[in-house]
């Protein structure tokens, strides 16, 4: 039975009491799925229907979507179905309502297909109406009463007209939050996600509860000579390689289902790869370098791949995970790779120490200077007996510097033995890399980091202990790691002390004309600690400080 959906104003104060609350409803909630679903709860009431679910029309398929169920369910229905979908060829009634924009009631004695659906999901009779925005069917609401209770009746859905309208209220306002979502987390120019949506993806899987067995993979990519692009044929020929690159990363992020693909900065794109085998990200990453350099006059991205499961030790928060991911990129970067470089790894063609031959040599002469440079060390701090433990570790760092030729130093303090470390002075011989903006921005004394983001620095400096970091090597510390890339050197050694409840640290760096800096580790950490025991605790710790300069 067809009848017409015009509203007519009803005389019962129950039924205005139930749109009123229908519009306090739409006033009140703050996304599409609340409205629709707290919109669904009061139309059900409003109408006394023992179910009642909420469509949407896809036209170009001829369906009816369910977005929503609520109250007492059939047997196959579920409150929010994934896939639950009516095509209106199939159900008369369906096609009134989308095409005539008008409202129907069945039950289960009309011998039609809505009378099958009735019987399966156990319900006697069934109401529905259009819901109409923008002059357009936009869905439908679709009501049921069990058997025992009133049947839907012509006049009742004259009423459900009226409920409609007030859902469509609601369906513009959800839709508006729906697209304020969709901006919140989407890039504008690549209609990718937003570095929120990663940072989102990566906190809700990447922390110390989550399963072993369900690893996270991080891909980032860094457009080459983006720069030069805008320079030498403007910006919008820039955008144009952006869009391009964010469509490959697009592509190649369905290699495995599930995979959040993201533009998170001007030239930079994250692909999270969740629950496959570290692998499967490398692979990932292989595709992206080669879609991109398949496009016309494509200049290539720079790659970087870390995953939780591929360490000596679990990584177990976003921020490790996507340093160093970050490091292995900026190595691709600076050896000049279009394939990706695997944190933890020496990727095919990086070469991390352009000496060749030389550092082998070096290496072995280092090693047999460590007694020579340890008894040299002892007599430099002879000379400094009285000075303050700053002024001695200083003296150690420059006097490591100096055996060595290393690249730079840097002395730090734990003021209160607390959970920052501070830049207190450094020398630097021969800057990393000092056209990276990266670089150039921690290049600070004073500069303050936390220790508990770098776990190899806080074990020195609390446990009166040595770390040493080389470049590609395996089971390196990840923060470690990517601070040593972004500054632009090889290899650190750190040493540190806590004394008087007061945590000290020195650092060593070195480049590709130093010599092997972790054969000094040893001498390092034994310096260290008889500068801070032998020091005085009188003299004022910034006597004789040389020039303040830099900081990883």
């Amino acid at each position: 039975m067809v009848h017409s959906a015009g509203v007519t104003q009803s005389g019962d104060a129950g039924r205005l009491r139930s749109l009123l609350d229908i519009a306090k409803v739409v006033g009140a909630a703050r996304s599409f799925d609340d409205l629709i679903e707290l919109t669904a709860e009061e139309a059900r009431r409003a109408l006394n229907a023992a179910s009642l679910s909420i469509t949407r029309w896809e036209g170009e398929q001829g369906l009816l979507r369910v977005l929503v169920n609520v109250g007492v369910l059939g047997p196959d229905e579920v409150r929010f179905p994934s896939d639950e979908v009516y095509p209106a060829t199939r159900f008369p009634q369906a096609h009134t309502v989308v095409q005539q924009r008008l409202g129907y009631v069945a039950t289960v004695d009309d011998g039609e297909e809505e009378a099958e659906l009735l019987r399966a999901l156990g319900k006697d009779s069934s109401l529905g109406v259009p819901i109409v925005v923008d002059a357009r069917v936009w869905g439908g609401l679709y009501a049921t009463r069990f058997a025992g209770q009133p049947r839907f009746t012509a006049a009742e859905v004259e009423f459900a007209a009226a409920v409609a309208t007030h859902v469509a209220t609601g369906v513009v306002q959800a839709d508006h939050f729906a697209r304020i979502e969709r901006l919140a987390f989407q890039d504008p120019l690549t209609g990718l996600a937003n570095r929120r949506a990663v940072d989102d993806r990566l906190e809700a899987e990447v922390h110390p509860g989550a399963p072993p067995d369900q690893p996270v993979s991080v891909v980032l990519a860094d457009i080459n000579r983006l720069k030069q692009v805008n320079d030498s044929f403007g910006h919008e020929a820039g955008d144009r390689l952006i869009a391009a690159v964010g469509e490959a990363v697009s592509r190649a992020s369905g290699l495995v289902p599930g995979s959040l693909a993201a533009r998170i900065g001007g030239d930079e794109f994250c692909i999270v790869v969740s629950g496959a085998p570290s692998s499967e990200a490398v692979r990932v990453a292989e595709e992206l370098c080669r879609l991109v350099d398949g496009q016309p006059m494509s200049t290539g991205v720079s790659c970087g791949v870390a995953s939780t499961d591929s360490l000596d030790g679990h990584v177990d928060t976003p921020l490790r995970l996507l340093r160093l991911a970050d490091a292995a990129q900026y190595r691709a970067k600076r050896a000049g790779l279009r394939w990706p470089v695997v944190a933890g790894r020496v990727a095919a063609g990086e070469n991390l120490d352009p000496a060749g031959n030389d550092r082998r040599s070096r290496r072995s002469h280092g090693g047999a200077l460590a007694p020579e440079t340890l008894d040299a060390g002892l007599a430099v701090l002879d000379q400094l007996e009285g000075a303050g433990r700053r002024e001695r570790l200083e003296a150690v760092a420059a006097h490591l510097l100096s055996v060595a030729d290393g690249a730079g130093w840097w002395v730090s303090e734990a003021p209160g033995g607390g959970p920052e470390l501070v830049t207190v002075s450094s020398s630097v011989q021969r800057a990393g890399d000092p056209s990276d903006a990266r670089f150039a921005q921690q290049n600070q004394v004073g500069a303050v980091f936390q220790l508990a983001a770098f776990p190899a620095t806080e074990r020195a400096v609390l446990g009166a202990a040595s770390f040493a970091v080389e470049l590609g090597v395996p089971g390196n510390d990840p923060d470690e790691e990517a601070a040593l890339v972004i500054a632009g050197y090889r290899a650190v050694i750190g040493a540190g002390a806590t004394v008087d409840g007061c945590g000290w640290l020195v650092e060593v760096f070195a480049d590709t004309l130093t010599m092997h800096l972790l054969d000094f580790e040893g001498v390092l950490r034994a310096l260290v600690a008889i500068a801070v025991a032998g020091a005085s605790t009188t003299s004022p710790e910034s006597a004789s400080a040389p020039p303040l300069q830099d900081r990883r």
